[in-house]
């Protein structure tokens, strides 16, 4: 097994993970009221299970089929890039509305899986990871575990760092820290939106 490249598997989880993406503004609203024992509740109910039979699949058929998936998404990506926007536009919403109505911005299972399943940047970046990872050893399997499980460590270390920024969000903005939630998720959503166009633009000009 090659040392570097299970340090260069990390690293790319390390730089995937800690961007503030969709999952993780989404996460941070579910969780900065909790208390810690209600937020280890919803990571082993929500977050983790997610984890398991959503993400670390994607992580699986990326290392597998690395050269189908990089061409399928080549071919359908304008179609992630408008649903993936709509649904963290409804997310947006939801997070609003939260505010307006004083209530508990809640994240379930289907709504955090729909996000990983519709993010663009997970099928246009795994694939990256999976190069890496495919290199660490003759053994498919092997590249597949670990990748998968890198997957699982990162992103659960950057779960804990996103609710404790969370809560300091939310100490230092109070209650707007729900406006700032759902205006980046519209920004994200915005995002989306703009690549669709572009990838439509240069599809169909």
């Amino acid at each position: 097994m090659n040392i570097d490249i299970l340090y260069k598997i990390i690293l790319f989880w390390g730089i995937f993970f800690i961007t503030p993406g969709p999952v993780w503004i989404s996460v941070m609203e579910a969780t900065r009221r909790l208390s810690f024992s209600e937020i280890a509740q919803f990571y082993f109910k929500v977050f983790f299970p997610v984890n398991i039979t959503v993400q670390f699949s994607q992580a699986i058929i990326c290392v597998v089929f690395i050269e189908l998936v990089s061409q399928y998404f080549s071919q359908v990506g304008l179609l992630f890039y408008i649903l993936g926007g709509l649904y963290i536009a409804y997310l947006a919403y939801k997070t609003f509305r939260s505010k307006q109505s004083n209530s508990i911005f809640k994240l379930g299972f289907i709504n955090l899986a729909m996000i990983m399943l519709l993010s663009p940047k997970i099928w246009l970046l795994f694939p990256s990871g999976a190069a890496i990872a495919n290199q660490l050893s003759q053994s498919i399997i092997t590249n597949v575990f670990i990748f998968g499980l890198g997957m699982l460590l990162v992103s659960s270390i950057m779960f804990v760092l996103y609710t404790l920024i969370g809560k300091l969000g939310t100490r230092l903005l109070k209650d707007n820290f729900s406006y700032l939630a759902s205006g980046l998720l519209l920004l994200f959503a915005l995002f989306l939106f703009n690549e669709a166009f572009q990838v439509g633009f240069e599809k169909w000009a």
